[in-house]
């Protein structure tokens, strides 16, 4: 009997046995392995679960076993016999058909809930890759050398939710709000929640609370990371300031098109909103969550990308086009407005991008990319159109009253938007009774007579201005972006044009700013008259405001210089380039001057090219007499109507021709373009001029004749800023020849100065300089970077401070952190080009890497030794112990090598070792 029973007993195990069946193991939210059942199944000790995560987050792939005793033992690694007992015994719970042998290798052949995360997510389905995440990857699990995956998981769970609410907000804003400001508390440094929130805040009447959001969001990153918001985040917050005129009259009508384009983008990677000008196109567009790009203003399809890189704050880099900065940025959506005379341009832009980033753009035609789904955006109905002139007819005169013509009046005009509001901004001197008579459009219901209709409602608008109100407007066509009260003498002409609707105005950073809607400003072009005389005006303008930018560039205020010099760009842009076309190279000169620095401060590389053009050989420069534009005396006689700044003040060149001293002082910053990102492209020749010299010696790194001239070229400078930015610039060239006495004598006066009269920049550099003197001396460095950390920083600013912040985690034993802050610095040279500093990440590199990699620390030695005068005594004097004979790499050679060592090293030195040849 019990032998029977013994016999039953031995069965049910065995079918129990069949039935379970292991189906899957979940790392979401801790480690389990689930039966067929949903029930879980004991896999042992904590260390084996550590094991069976560890091969979990590769399924599919073999795992070395020195690898798999890294990610679990990190810091204290047994023998391999102790990892070879932890699979047997994983085997022992889950099969042995579990864990499969791969020579040296272990592979795990069971699904997991990761995967099926990810294949959601690939798929493009992010609501269900966010409903499938079942919490922190390795809940409870103690195995520092899988943070740094578990991180990695938890970024693209947070990318998953950012395209989740991006369709949300599109689709709904107010119900997500609630949801929206609880993930934004826990992820305040997540700028693209933030810029969701904000537009869902915005879009439910919030105006207010979504500003104070980016208040908020922005006081944060100040205080712990020490930067201003990004490109995305200013973006929205430019949205929500954009419409501040009439809050609720943004988008009256125009729910079916919300939904219409909100589908639409959850099904297309491009979404063209279709319609004739002043049908409300760019307002549709502007609701949507995402970084904003007009392309209004630029002149043909070779100018898109620049447009984007402005609009989204890149810095355009050799080697890396501003599509693929775009795609590694990753904005939740990218929308390109006013395509249709560029159209080429944008449809190659989109094409390039929209693989990776979601595409919405508005034109007159669609783009015809592959995938691109149409939206052609229609009139207003009767009672939209009705609705929409009572609040615009509300706002400009509080007595408006409808005398029964509004409707038919909105009839007339097609229910096309633009046309309506500049009918209603008329109701202050004309009934619409009134109004009604002085139209004379018919009745038009095509696609080409919609564009009639808007031309014919601005034709009537422009009829109605005074003589003084149409010169104004038309002058006001040049201007390529928004502007300020200072542009035009005639504030009251202006406010007269504001008022009727023929001028937008709106709220930013700075103060307000105008505009004219793109409709609008075709026409002004139109009728312009004299565009060279209004070129000049403009450029006269840009003269008084980029002066307003150097004052605040190089001094306390250098962070809002930065951010007015980012709002001016586009316009100053456009009166360089109408300078060099005008042959006016004078004006150019005069233009680019006060913020050349920002050229090895913050990489703004466009200075380069144009330093470039003033520094060729006079005769290849054109002249007026060929550009077909009046003398400098237009801008000179012009000024009193744009606020301008008389040609003369700015020397007694002729405008068509640059002295000597000039010509050597743009070699200099088109040398520094060069030296920034290592290219080999010749200088043009100029005449022999002590800045000339100075200029060949700085770009060649030959310190020694930077030391013999370098007197000679300062006292050819007169500006007293300039003239100290020039002292500081070879400071580490002559380092790297040994002349420390030199360097410490002249640039702690520098530093003494820049602490009493700014900019910050320049005492972090003078303080970063002054560190590594005293590193190469052997003296107590740490003060001098401590201090340069601490400096406040304008966005964008080239900085070597994560090299200081990674010595100091090294040396706390964080070589984790140590390497993710100096791979960090490495992709920011790499994104803005400045690859000339591999010298001096290199320094750092060998320090972090020689007691666990040699073989990679000797190989950057060789790229030290050969590098440059800076880069041989940092190698004789700084490293100890290691020798080499590896040969030379590039600059950016270098860096590439070092940022893959650095990654496949990240979490453990040594883990992995990349090829020792050139990456």
């Amino acid at each position: 009997m019990a032998s029977r029973l013994a016999d039953v007993g031995v069965r049910l195990v065995c079918v129990w046995c069949v039935r379970i069946r292991l189906v899957r193991i979940d790392l979401l939210g801790g480690v389990r392995a689930v039966g067929d059942d949903g029930s879980l199944i004991d896999v042992g000790s904590p260390r084996s679960l550590a094991v069976l995560a560890a091969l979990a987050l590769s399924p599919g792939v073999p795992v070395p076993e020195s690898r798999l005793i890294d990610l679990v033992w990190f810091d204290s690694p047994p023998s391999v016999k102790v990892l070879q007992w932890h699979v047997a015994q994983l085997r022992k719970s889950l099969g042995a058909a579990a864990i499969a042998r791969v020579g040296a290798a272990y592979r795990l052949d069971v699904p997991t809930d990761v995967e099926r995360f990810r294949a959601l997510l690939l798929a493009g389905d992010a609501a269900g890759a966010v409903a499938a995440w079942g919490g922190l990857p390795l809940a409870g699990l103690s195995a520092p050398g899988l943070a740094s995956v578990v991180a990695g998981l938890v970024e693209e769970w947070l990318g998953a939710v950012e395209m989740d609410f991006s369709r949300r907000v599109s689709a709904d804003p107010r119900s997500v709000v609630g949801e929206l400001s609880s993930f934004v508390a826990d992820h305040p440094t997540r700028e693209g929640l933030a810029a969701l929130l904000m537009t869902a805040l915005y879009r439910s009447g919030r105006q207010a609370d979504a500003l104070a959001v980016y208040q908020r969001v922005r006081q944060h990153l100040l205080d712990e990371l020490g930067v201003e918001p990004g490109p995305e985040l200013r973006a929205a917050q430019q949205q929500v300031l954009a419409h501040v005129e009439v809050p609720g009259a943004v988008l009256i009508g125009r729910d079916a098109d919300l939904a219409a384009v909100g589908e639409a983008l959850r099904r297309a990677p491009v979404v063209t909103l279709v319609g004739p000008g002043g049908i409300g196109k760019t307002r549709l567009a502007s609701v949507f969550s995402g970084s904003f790009v007009s392309l209004a203003e630029i002149e043909s399809s070779g100018d898109v990308a620049r447009a984007v890189a402005d609009a989204l704050g890149i810095v355009e880099r050799p080697g890396v086009t501003v599509a693929q900065a775009v795609v590694a940025a990753r904005p939740s959506l990218l929308v390109l407005d006013n395509c249709e005379h560029v159209l080429d341009g944008a449809a190659a832009f989109a094409a390039a991008v929209c693989a990776s980033v979601q595409v919405l753009a508005t034109s007159r035609e669609r783009l015809s990319v592959a995938d691109e789904q149409v939206v052609v955006v229609s009139p207003l109905d009767a009672d939209a159109s009705v609705e929409l002139f009572e609040v615009r007819a509300r706002a400009a005169d509080a007595l408006y009253v409808d005398d029964g013509s509004v409707a038919e009046l909105c009839r007339l005009l097609d229910g096309i938007p633009l046309a309506i509001e500049l009918a209603a901004a008329r109701v202050r001197s004309h009934r619409p009774a009134e109004l009604l008579t002085r139209l004379d459009i018919g009745v038009r219901r095509t696609g080409a007579a919609r564009h009639r209709t808007v031309r014919a409602a601005v034709q009537w608008s422009y009829d109605l201005l005074s003589a003084a109100e149409r010169a104004l407007f038309c002058r006001l066509s040049v201007f390529a972006a928004p502007f300020d009260l200072d542009a035009v003498a005639e504030s009251g002409v202006l406010g007269d044009l504001v008022e009727r609707s023929m001028v937008a105005v709106h709220s930013g950073p700075f103060g307000r700013r105008f505009r004219l809607l793109e409709p609008l400003r075709q026409f002004a072009a139109e009728q312009l008259e004299d565009h060279s005389e209004a070129l000049a005006l403009h450029a006269a303008w840009c003269l008084r405001q980029v002066a307003a930018v150097g004052e605040l560039l190089v001094g306390p205020g250098e962070v809002e210089g930065v951010g007015r010099l980012a709002e001016l760009w586009p316009n100053l842009r456009a009166a360089v380039t109408w300078a060099f076309e005008a042959g006016d190279l004078r004006l150019a000169d005069a233009l680019i001057r006060p913020v050349v620095t920002e050229l090895p401060l913050r990489g703004r590389r466009e200075i380069g090219d144009w330093a470039e053009r003033l520094a060729r050989p006079m005769a290849t420069h054109h002249t007026h007499a060929s550009a077909g534009v009046p003398p400098k005396s237009t801008i000179a006689n012009g000024s009193d109507r744009f606020g301008g700044v008389e040609a003369g003040e700015h020397g007694s060149d002729s405008p068509d021709t640059i002295d000597a001293g000039k010509h050597a002082f743009w070699l200099l910053w088109a040398a520094e373009r060069n030296t920034q990102s290592s290219s080999p492209a010749p200088l043009p020749d100029t005449p022999n001029h002590p800045l000339g010299r100075y200029a060949r010696a700085y770009a060649s790194g030959d310190g020694q004749e930077l030391a013999r001239c370098l007197t000679e070229a300062l006292d050819t400078v007169d500006d007293p800023h300039l003239r100290a930015f020039l002292e500081l610039m070879p400071a580490g060239t002559l380092l790297g020849i040994g002349r420390f006495e030199h360097v410490d004598r002249t640039v702690t006066k520098l530093a003494q100065r820049y602490r009493h009269e700014g900019p910050p920049t320049l005492l972090h550099w003078a303080l970063q300089t002054l560190g590594y003197s005293a590193m190469f001396q052997g003296r107590d460095y740490e003060p001098f970077f401590d201090e340069a950390a601490d400096a406040e920083l304008p966005p964008g600013t080239l900085s070597a401070n994560k090299t200081a912040e990674a010595r100091r985690a090294f040396r706390r034993g964080d070589h984790g952190k140590a390497f993710e802050l100096l791979t960090a610095h490495i992709d920011e040279l790499l994104e803005t080009g400045n690859v000339v500093a591999a010298s001096v990440v290199a320094v750092e590199f060998i320090a972090i890497t020689k007691a666990s990699m040699r073989e990679e620390a000797a190989r950057v030695l060789g790229y030290l030794k050969h590098a440059n005068d800076f880069g041989a005594l940092a190698a004789e004097r700084l490293v100890s112990g290691l020798t080499t004979t590896a040969p030379g790499m590039d600059d950016r050679e270098a860096l590439l090598y070092m940022r893959a060592v650095l990654s496949a090293g990240r979490g453990r030195s040594g883990s992995r070792r990349p090829p020792a040849g050139r990456a």
